[in-house]
C-alpha cells in the first residue's frame, strides 16, 4: 500500500513537471545531465531520455557552455540558490532567460548536483528596454524644454519641476519637493490659482496667467497650461507648462504707454491747432497758410503773393505758428523757408477746416 502511494505521488509530480511552461533540468555534481522535462528537451530537439549523460558542450557553443558550468560550480560550492539572467539559444535564435539554480543535497547534506528552472523573458526585456528608451526620450524633451514644466500631487505639493524651472526661478527641485506651490504665488492671485487647481483636479484643463516669485525676490509673469494626470481612470495630480511672459508683458506695457503719450500729445496739439485757427482772430489766414504749406514749402514773400495778403500780416501769422510749434523754419541761404510741423501734420489733415 505504501509503495502504491509513493508511486502515485511520484506520478503526480511528474505530470506537474511535464506540464509546467518552464524548462527544468537536473545535473549531477559534475554538471552532467541526469534528467529534464519535455519543454527543455523540445528546445534541444531531443527526447527527454536522450539528455542523460550529456553536458552543455553537447548543446551550446563553448563560451556559453563554460559560463553555464561555472555558474553550476559556484552555486554548488556556495550552497546558495541564485537567480540569473543569461543568454540562451532557442530554435537557433538567441533569447534572454531568467534562471533559478539551486544545489541538490542527499540525506546527509552532501551536494550531489544542481536543479535548474528557467523561462524565456526576451519579450519582457524588449518591452522594458523600449519603455526605458521612451522614458529617456521624454525625459530629455522635458528637461531641455524652453518652457517651465512641473507636476503637483492632489494636495498641491511639488513632485517635479524641470531644469528650465530651476534656471528661471533660481529654486532647486530638492528644496521644493513635497512642498506647496502656494508660497510662490502673489497673495492677491492665490484664490484664483487655487480655484484653477481644483478645476484641473476635476478633470478640466486650464490656461491662465500668474505672477510667481523667484528666489531673488523678483516676480515673473507666466502663461500656464495645466492638465490633470490620470492613473487607472483617477486624477492623481496635475502637470503644468509655463512660459515666461515677463519681458513680453513689459514690452506690451511700454507700447501701450507710448501710445497713451502720443494720444495725449496729439490731443494737446489738436486743441492748440483748433484754438489758433478757429478760436482767435486771424484764424482763417493761418488756416490758409497751413493749407499751402501742407502742399509745399514757402518763404514769407511767396506766401504773401499766393494768398494776396500784406507781407507784414503774413510774417505775423508765421511767427505765431512757429512759436506754437505748428510750423518749422529752414534757411536756403537767401530767406527763411517754412514747413508744416510733422507732429501736427496728421491732426491738420484730419481736421475739416473752412478757408
Amino acid at each position: 500500500m505504501t509503495i502504491e502511494i509513493l508511486q502515485g505521488s511520484e506520478n503526480k509530480y511528474r505530470v506537474l513537471l511535464e506540464n509546467l511552461p518552464q524548462k527544468i533540468f537536473h545535473k549531477d555534481k559534475n554538471s552532467v545531465y541526469v534528467s529534464c522535462n519535455n519543454n527543455y528537451a523540445r528546445d534541444l530537439k531531443i527526447h527527454p531520455d536522450e539528455i542523460i549523460g550529456k553536458t552543455d558542450y553537447d548543446f551550446y557553443d563553448r563560451d556559453l557552455a563554460e559560463k553555464y558550468r561555472e555558474d553550476d560550480k559556484r552555486i554548488m560550492g556556495s550552497g546558495n540558490t541564485e537567480y540569473l539572467e543569461e543568454k540562451y539559444i532557442q530554435n537557433g535564435q538567441e533569447a534572454i532567460i531568467q534562471t533559478v539554480k539551486t544545489p541538490l543535497e542527499d540525506e546527509n547534506g552532501n551536494t550531489i548536483g544542481i536543479l535548474g528552472i528557467f523561462w524565456d523573458i526576451t519579450e519582457r526585456k524588449q518591452i522594458e528596454e523600449a519603455l526605458k528608451e521612451s522614458e529617456e526620450r521624454y525625459r530629455t524633451i522635458i528637461e531641455y524644454s524652453n518652457d517651465m514644466i512641473w507636476t503637483l500631487d492632489t494636495e498641491g505639493l511639488f513632485l517635479f519641476f524641470n531644469k528650465r524651472s530651476e534656471e528661471i526661478t533660481g529654486f532647486n527641485l530638492e528644496d521644493w519637493r513635497g512642498k506647496s506651490f502656494a508660497p510662490l504665488i502673489e497673495k492677491e492671485e492665490l484664490p484664483k490659482i487655487i480655484d484653477v487647481f481644483q478645476k484641473t483636479l476635476n478633470g478640466e484643463p486650464q490656461q491662465y496667467e500668474v505672477t510667481v516669485k523667484k528666489v531673488d525676490g523678483n516676480n515673473i509673469i507666466l502663461l500656464v497650461n495645466t492638465a490633470p494626470i490620470y492613473s487607472k481612470g483617477k486624477v492623481v495630480g496635475t502637470v503644468s507648462f509655463g512660459r515666461d511672459m515677463t519681458e513680453r508683458k513689459k514690452a506690451e506695457e511700454q507700447i501701450k504707454e507710448s501710445l497713451r503719450q502720443k494720444l495725449k500729445k496729439s490731443n494737446k496739439q489738436r486743441k492748440l491747432l483748433c484754438y489758433l485757427i478757429e478760436g482767435t482772430r486771424g484764424g482763417k489766414t493761418r488756416a490758409s497758410i497751413l493749407r499751402h504749406l501742407a502742399e509745399k514749402s514757402y518763404n514769407a514773400n511767396q506766401l504773401a503773393k499766393a494768398l494776396n495778403k500784406d507781407y507784414k500780416t503774413i510774417r505775423h501769422h508765421l511767427e505765431v505758428l512757429v512759436k506754437n510749434g505748428i510750423i518749422t523754419i529752414s534757411n536756403d541761404g537767401y530767406s527763411d523757408i517754412y514747413f508744416i510741423s510733422k507732429i501736427i501734420e496728421s491732426d491738420f489733415n484730419e481736421m475739416d477746416l473752412k478757408l
